[in-house]
């Protein structure tokens, strides 16, 4: 008799257990992986590409004209280094992989910052753009300059 009643017993906790847990994944709708079926954040939404790219061959700094090829951007997401740009599209590349863009995958980071600076022949860094965006499900393309 006490076997069936801790069978009983141990079968209640069980299904106790089971039926309070939440389900859990993500729940942010702009989100690759968005669970609509979520009742609780996962904290593992992931976000779609975003390519920076260069709509100029050259730009001008004080008078200077300054050859993206010479002097190339280099492209900053939340202070991280994450690439050089080397080439320019002056419509834009797509949101595919080209040469001389540079590709980032936001993984699980939805809000982006980011600035593109070129270190002119003196030295000095020349922030040529920068701003804030949200990433989505959505590939995006950024024109840095």
């Amino acid at each position: 008799m006490k076997k069936i009643y801790f069978l009983l017993l141990i079968s209640t906790a069980c299904a106790s257990f089971f039926s309070c847990r939440k389900k859990t994944g993500c729940m942010d709708s702009q989100a690759t992986n968005y669970n609509i079926e979520a009742e609780a954040d996962c904290n593992c939404c992931q976000f779609e590409k975003v390519v920076f790219y260069s709509r100029y061959a050259s730009y001008n700094v004080g008078g200077i004209w300054y050859s993206i090829l010479s002097y190339p951007l280099k492209v900053y997401v939340n202070n991280q280094d994450i690439g050089t740009i080397t080439a320019f599209y002056p419509s834009g590349p797509g949101t595919g992989t080209v040469p001389g863009v540079v590709l980032y995958d936001p993984g699980d980071n939805k809000k982006i910052e980011w600035y593109a600076k070129v270190t002119a022949p003196n030295g000095n860094f020349i922030i040529l753009g920068s701003g804030t965006f949200n990433a989505g499900k959505q590939p995006i393309a950024i024109p840095v300059f």
